[in-house]
């Protein structure tokens, strides 16, 4: 079967602001969005229609162009608020009689698609559900109701997790041939945003064969700066996987370690042509924008260093620097962290010696 696949919006995904929203948020160095884009081509997904409000279309093709994996066939289907029944119409025709994954903008499943496929050969719907750690070690409201349309036992799902965990739908399910046509027509999107289950209830009140698989994870970024480094995590692992992948439309995301015998380079490093490293040890996986410029620094696992970042006497690993950004001879190891485009983080010298600090709205810093 050759599936086609539907990138939906999610909650907060696109933003007023160019390049914001959480579809837009940049992990392992490119956008989020670009990152679903990939996992769908190496699925061998390659025509797919993105979703998207009419104001954020254009900014959405120029990043996706110039970082979205090369060998696609991307539609962009527009929609004004309030005339989005017109856009879903838009969708019918791209589908038509298609197989088709349907995956959130903001989010990744940690495992490849492509194994999923087969699995929806003889069904109209497969819903994806994962394990989320949590403290109460319950099932959320909408995979408990999933599991039970299905047939699942819930108790024995419940008795399969291991230690805290809750059961909750993953941002990402597989309709068979015909099937998403049929689901767009019960009118099922609540707040422009797919209502799974609504569908599934839809779907098996039709006679429809809908079933429930589960998969090893989804992350999905929802602004938290928590969720973002996941979202990196994940983007990082399935680079470091498949470093001969087709990576932006611009070059190759082949392995590029700064060379130099003044460096040390470990694992997967994907650094920019124009990076410039001295001095430094860069343990991957990791990637190094355009223009960035490490000097004798400690660059650990998980890091994404974007373009124009000058990072100088740093040590800093899982953690996400967003363009233009400095960190200069900080005096610590700086983990888990976010910096936001053109920041500036430095050790002041001078007496008297206290914290200064100068924190945006909403911002936030944890002193350890």
């Amino acid at each position: 079967m050759v599936f086609k696949g539907l990138i939906v919006p999610a909650a907060d995904s696109f933003s007023d602001v160019e390049g914001a929203g959480t579809a837009l948020a940049r992990v392992a160095n490119r956008p989020l969005v670009c990152h679903v884009l990939e996992a769908l081509r190496q699925a061998q997904v390659t025509q797919i229609a993105v979703l998207a409000p009419a104001a954020h279309v254009a900014w959405l093709r120029a990043y996706i162009a110039a970082e979205g994996p090369a060998g696609l066939d991307v539609e962009y289907v527009p929609y004004e608020h309030g005339a989005f029944e017109r856009a879903l119409a838009s969708v019918v025709r791209f589908v038509a009689d298609s197989p088709c994954v349907v995956h959130a903008a903001s989010g990744l499943l940690t495992q490849p698609l492509a194994p999923l496929l087969a699995a929806v050969a003889e069904r109209d719907l497969l819903a994806l559900v994962h394990r989320r750690p949590a403290t109460d070690g319950s099932i959320a409201l909408a995979a408990r109701r999933m599991l039970r349309l299905t047939g699942a036992r819930e108790e024995d799902r419940a008795l399969e997790l291991a230690g805290s965990c809750s059961l909750e739908l993953a941002g990402a399910s597989l309709f068979g041939a015909g099937a998403l046509r049929e689901a767009i027509g019960l009118r099922a999107w609540r707040c422009e945003e797919l209502d799974l289950v609504a569908v599934a209830e839809g779907l098996v009140d039709r006679g429809a064969r809908v079933a429930v698989q589960r998969v090893g994870g989804w992350r999905s970024n929802t602004g938290d700066s928590a969720d973002l480094l996941e979202c990196n995590r994940v983007a990082f692992d399935t680079l470091a996987h498949d470093p001969g992948g087709s990576g932006s439309g611009s070059s190759s995301s082949a392995a590029r370690n700064p060379e130099g015998a003044d460096n040390r380079i470990e694992g997967y490093v994907d650094a920019h042509p124009t990076a410039c490293v001295r001095a430094s040890v860069i343990v991957g996986p990791a990637t190094l924008g355009p223009g960035a410029q490490v000097v004798d620094s400690y660059i650990g696992p998980y890091t994404s260093i974007g373009a124009d970042v000058h990072i100088e006497g740093v040590e800093i690993e899982r953690s996400i620097v967003l363009p233009g950004a400095s960190i200069m001879h900080i005096g610590g190891r700086l983990t888990g962290s976010v910096v936001g485009r053109d920041a500036r983080v430095f050790r002041d010298f001078s007496l008297p010696r206290a914290l200064r600090l100068n924190v945006g709205d909403g911002g936030e810093v944890a002193l350890c």
